[in-house]
């Protein structure tokens, strides 16, 4: 604070603010001459205090300091004036008032959750720097609260603004996309990080801020609508029929029928596929748990999968079908032939030509590599079939395939449970048979063999697994079955040129039989 004669050349004699004009007249006397001191370290320290509220408001450019004689003093006077506010405040909304040893309140509700933000990318972050994928989706949850939520002191937050956060959601608010409203599901979700940041928030101290006393009477209960009431013509899980299954298996390259084979086999979707790594894989071999007392009909010639699910932490065995393991067998000889290196046991199965990951734990869109090549495969049906041939229904429909097939009788759902990695979470060593030894493996066995079974048509639409599907020379042989021999009503039937007619007919060894 500058020296209080520099501050009155500032004024003309009738321009003082009134503040400190009421404080001039007390270092004014009779004669009226002026006896205040020097600098506003002489003043009380209420008196320094609105010399400097004065001159902030007055030059706000300037970064006024309080006088050091006096700083602690307006200080701790200051603070307990904002604390007496703060217990007036909740006084007056019914609410118990703070703990005095509670810091005061600072920030906003946006700072909070940016806050919170970055502490949950903490939470979802390994050891090893690496970010759990999972933890993608709870950030995007904490940002839409802060995005579809008003700013506000944190001050105010208290029972009733706590309320309103969660009544936004409660409501089904619209997709911003769809504009449709949001599922409850959904809603739930946001409701659960929302009363989980509120948590964090009283515990943390970064802020101060404290949960109302009556928090857990906070209603999270989100509406029902008209629209989620299921149809009776809809199918609760859509699944690929049989039918479809074997266009897509006939059309696909074997890369593709890899991903629809084991998909099938094991029941699994990109997000487990895509973390299955070479030493997963027993190949050729009994199950590794039956001469520790595992009761299955097996073979050296068998091949099982072990993994543990990452999302659930429970472990999943698979017998894995010929055709699976010939389509894996190719696929290492690719993984070799692309990295030039042997595959190593830590090393994940399914990669890119440029030795990626497929499937992306550090991208919020994990499972883009897997949708990619599905979305190649259903545009390739579509261009030789048309459309309408196989239903555009997302990647990870063939995770729900067995289960589906298995039924809904309760012998049938404990072994869905077992082939979707359902249950507890294991120790950490698929090979640890005592920890699993009461699961009905056998019975998860018998079911594959049985899917398989079903699944015979698709396979012998395409015999071999590594084949490559004509859908011109397969048209061709159709409609010679059928009698149709003349080369240029073929070619006008399959839309084709006569030449080409005459090669797939050449190739499947027919055009030395009566052709025209």
């Amino acid at each position: 604070m500058p020296p209080i004669e520099d501050v009155s050349s500032s004024f003309g004699t009738a321009d003082w603010p009134i503040r400190l004009a009421l404080i001039l007249r007390r270092y004014t006397d009779e004669d009226f001459n002026w006896t205040f001191p020097e600098t506003t370290d002489g003043l009380s320290w209420d008196e320094s205090l609105t010399f400097h509220e004065a001159l902030s408001q007055l030059f706000p450019s300037v970064n006024w300091l309080l006088p050091e004689r006096h700083k602690d003093v307006i200080l701790d006077s200051s603070t307990k004036e904002a604390r007496h506010a703060v217990e007036r405040l909740a006084f007056l909304q019914g609410q118990a008032p703070p703990d005095p040893s509670t810091p005061l309140i600072s920030g906003t509700l946006h700072e909070a959750l940016r806050a919170y933000e970055e502490e949950r990318r903490r939470n979802f972050t390994r050891p090893d720097g690496s970010f759990d994928n999972s933890g993608h989706h709870m950030l995007g949850i904490v940002r839409a609260v802060r995005e579809r939520a008003s700013d506000l002191p944190l001050a105010q937050l208290d029972f009733a603004r706590c309320q309103a956060l969660l009544d936004y959601w409660r409501g089904r608010p619209e997709h911003s996309r769809t504009k449709e409203p949001l599922t409850k599901k959904t809603c739930q979700n946001h409701i659960g990080e929302i009363k989980r940041f509120l948590v964090w928030l009283h515990l943390t101290g970064a802020f101060g801020w404290r949960k109302p006393a009556d928090f857990e009477f906070l209603d999270t209960g989100v509406r029902d609508l008209p629209s989620d009431r299921p149809s009776l013509g809809a199918i609760a899980v859509g699944t690929f029929s049989l039918d479809e299954l074997t266009a897509l298996y006939k059309h696909a390259i074997p890369a593709e029928r890899l991903l629809l084979v084991w998909c099938l086999n094991c029941a699994h979707g990109a997000a487990e596929f895509g973390r299955v790594e070479w030493g997963d894989l027993f190949l050729g071999q009994e199950h590794p748990w039956r001469r520790q007392g595992l009761d299955v009909e097996a073979t050296d010639e068998d091949a099982w999968c072990g993994f543990i699910r990452p999302k659930s932490g429970v472990l999943g065995w698979w017998r894995l079908w010929p055709e699976t393991v010939r389509l894996i067998e190719w696929w290492r000889a690719e993984w070799r032939r692309n990295l030039s290196r042997e595959s190593g046991r830590d090393e994940r199965v399914m990669l890119t030509k440029a030795g990626t990951p497929l499937y992306r734990d550090q991208s919020r869109n994990a499972q883009t590599g897997f949708a990619n090549a599905w979305n190649r495969l259903l545009d390739r049906i579509e261009e030789a079939e048309g459309e309408g041939k196989v239903r555009r229904l997302p990647f990870g429909t063939l995770r729900n395939q067995l289960p589906d097939w298995l039924g809904g009788g309760q012998a049938e759902a404990v072994v869905a449970s077992v082939a979707l990695c359902h249950g507890i979470p294991h120790a950490g060593d698929k090979l640890l048979y005592k920890h699993y030894s009461n699961r009905p493996w056998v019975g998860l066995f018998k079911a594959q063999q049985g899917f398989r079974d079903h699944l015979r048509p698709m396979f012998a639409s395409v015999p071999d697994a590594l084949a490559v599907f004509d859908p011109v020379g397969d048209r061709v042989r159709s409609l010679w079955s059928e009698g149709v021999h003349d080369i240029p009503t073929l070619a006008e039937r399959v839309g084709v040129s006569t030449m080409t007619v005459r090669r797939r007919l050449d190739e499947l060894g027919l055009l030395k039989i009566n052709p025209r």
